[in-house]
């Protein structure tokens, strides 16, 4: 299995169940998903 790793504005869209979070929908199945603590650190504020 291969990992990926999320930019925040992907991130936002899965939170949100954003309609653009379905673009990547197909690229994140079967994968090891993973966020940068930048990333985290962005959602928060």
């Amino acid at each position: 299995m291969s990992t990926v790793l999320l930019d925040t504005n992907i991130v936002s869209y899965l939170f949100k169940r954003d309609s653009r979070a379905a673009l990547y929908a197909p690229h994140l199945l079967d994968r090891e998903l993973a966020v940068s603590l930048m990333t985290v650190a962005e959602l928060f504020q």
